[in-house]
């Protein structure tokens, strides 16, 4: 058996870097543009005819996105209104897409909601975005995410991101000028290394921002790999000064053992004597749409012998803000408690299997290289046994079981 190898992509910020470009980069590498098209297509049928064209930045050769309404439209010829991120969102789940490009599309999508919650001052749930809610920014956040999974990426390196802290850009109709960098690829950014930019201008737009913090790592250095690939995506802009360019570089490392994982979070919560069990599980359905990863309550005696609950919401240190709003929106609380706790997590990824004639996702933990967990989503076992007339504990065990069987085929 030889040695385990990870398929890794690093992204090397020359010039700035946009949705288009990172895709435009991913086709230039070698992406099945076949694969990325159909990926686009499940989910904006008819919105856009597309294509790349070969151009020159700074004396360098790259590839750019070329893009036209198709015969349903696009966002060409619509309105540029106001529309709610959970639209973007809906349209994902509603297509047939592969498992990974689904989840990877969804986690950008909703990663950008949660920084306009962020920046707003408001519930993710009621996120409503201007340019970024155009048909456009589904087929960047698609593009990118199916042609990363069409090279067979599993591991995202990205170089230190130029920002240019002057200037400004226009705001949605209605709305003022915002500082550059935009404040939503600000708040996506954190943890990673940005450097200054040549000039002014938006060099990283919220777009590419939401797809870097959701599928790449920061990396001062390019890694150690076998470099089989490498491709160029352009901007539309030619300035003088530096070549409007994002390059990637593909290849393959040595996979590094599976072990447990710490990630940094923040514990949310409050007393609550005063809020009935009703208004509470919505204060709860609050709290999970604000960005929380997870909502729990404890039952507890206050003083003066007065039963209540403590309302917990563990969540991203960039969701900490709309969590916290959620706190007071939703329930009579006057303070809310904030901890920084270490969650130790295991690697893991969804498999989709086949179950008495349907699909079911099932999510798939490792431990040291082998599966220590298979847990169907609830939801698509209760919608199966119901079809099928079968009891919800064997639809149960047989999609975790199919997806053990899925997983130890693909070991070499």
């Amino acid at each position: 058996m030889g040695a385990a190898v990870t398929r890794l992509a690093y992204i090397d910020v020359v010039g700035g870097a946009a949705g288009d470009m990172l895709m435009a980069a991913l086709l230039d590498a070698g992406a099945s543009e076949a694969a990325v098209r159909g990926a686009v297509e499940a989910v904006l049928p008819g919105a856009f005819v597309w294509r790349t064209e070969e151009v020159r930045r700074g004396g360098l050769r790259g590839r750019r996105l070329v893009t036209e309404p198709g015969p349903s439209g696009g966002s060409a010829s619509r309105s540029r209104g106001s529309r709610p991120l959970a639209d973007l969102v809906t349209a994902v789940r509603g297509a047939e897409l592969r498992t990974s490009i689904a989840v990877g599309a969804e986690r950008a999508l909703e990663a950008l909601g949660r920084a306009e919650a962020t920046v707003h001052g408001v519930p993710s749930s009621q996120v409503e975005v201007h340019e970024l809610g155009d048909d456009d920014t589904l087929l960047d956040v698609v593009g990118v995410v199916a042609a990363l999974d069409a090279l067979g990426v599993e591991r995202v390196v990205v170089s230190s991101l130029p920002l240019a802290f002057d200037g400004t850009s226009s705001g949605a109709e209605g709305h003022p000028e915002i500082p550059l960098p935009a404040p939503v690829s600000l708040e996506l950014l954190r943890g990673f290394d940005i450097r200054p930019a040549r000039g002014p201008g938006e060099w990283i737009t919220p777009t590419a921002a939401a797809l870097i913090a959701t599928l790449a790592e920061p990396g001062p250095h390019v890694p150690e790999l076998t470099l089989e690939a490498v491709g160029y995506g352009a901007g539309t802009r030619d300035p003088d000064d530096v070549p409007n360019l994002v390059r990637v570089l593909v290849g393959s490392t040595p996979a590094p053992a599976a072990t447990p994982a710490d990630r940094s979070l923040v514990v949310l919560e409050a007393n609550i004597d005063d809020l009935s069990a009703e208004l509470l599980a919505d204060a709860g359905d609050a709290l999970l749409a604000a960005g929380a990863l997870d909502v729990w309550t404890t039952p507890v005696v206050m003083k003066k012998g007065r039963p209540a609950v403590v309302l917990s919401a563990l969540c991203e240190t960039t969701a900490a803000s709309a969590v916290r709003r959620a706190f007071f929106l939703e329930t009579p609380t006057l303070g809310v408690r904030a901890s920084v706790v270490s969650r130790t997590e295991l690697d893991r990824r969804i498999e989709t299997v086949e179950v008495a004639g349907s699909t079911v996702r099932v999510k798939v933990a490792f431990l040291d290289g082998r599966v220590i967990t298979a847990k169907p989503e609830h939801d698509d076992v209760l919608a199966l046994a119901a079809a099928s007339g079968r009891p919800v504990r064997e639809i149960a065990d047989l999609a975790a079981a199919a997806a053990r069987d899925v997983v130890r085929e693909r070991v070499p």
